[in-house]
C-alpha cells in the first residue's frame, strides 16, 4: 500500500492541497484497489469474472469497428486545434494563459 502526503504551501488554501491528494490517490488506483480487496475473491471466481472481464471487451471491440471506430484516431488528441496546441486566441488549453501574462 503507497503512502501519499501533501504539503500545504505558504499562501495556499487547505481544499486546494486536498484536490492534489485527491488527485494522487484517484491516479494510483488506491480507492479502487481499497474495493477490490474489500472481500475476499476466491481465484475460481476471480477467473470467471476475468473471463467475463474479456468476452466484454472483445464484443465492444466488435461493436466499436462495425460503426467504424478506429482506437486512437481523434479522441484526445489535438481537439482540432492548430499546431503546438494553441488555439486561435494563442492561449493554452482551458483558456488560462501562463502565469497571468500575455502569451508573447
Amino acid at each position: 500500500m503507497s503512502n501519499f502526503s501533501v504539503e500545504v504551501r505558504s499562501d495556499e488554501p487547505f481544499e486546494k492541497a486536498l484536490r492534489r491528494f485527491t488527485s494522487k490517490t484517484r491516479k494510483a488506483g488506491l480507492l479502487r484497489d481499497l474495493k477490490k480487496r474489500r472481500f475476499y475473491t476466491k481465484p475460481s471466481v476471480q477467473k470467471k469474472i476475468n473471463r467475463q472481464k474479456s468476452i466484454r471487451r472483445q464484443q465492444k471491440a466488435i461493436r466499436m469497428a462495425e460503426v467504424g471506430f478506429v482506437r486512437g484516431a481523434g479522441g484526445r488528441g489535438t481537439g482540432g486545434r492548430s499546431a503546438g496546441g494553441r488555439s486561435a486566441g494563442g492561449r493554452s488549453a482551458g483558456g488560462r494563459s501562463a502565469g497571468g501574462r500575455s502569451p508573447r
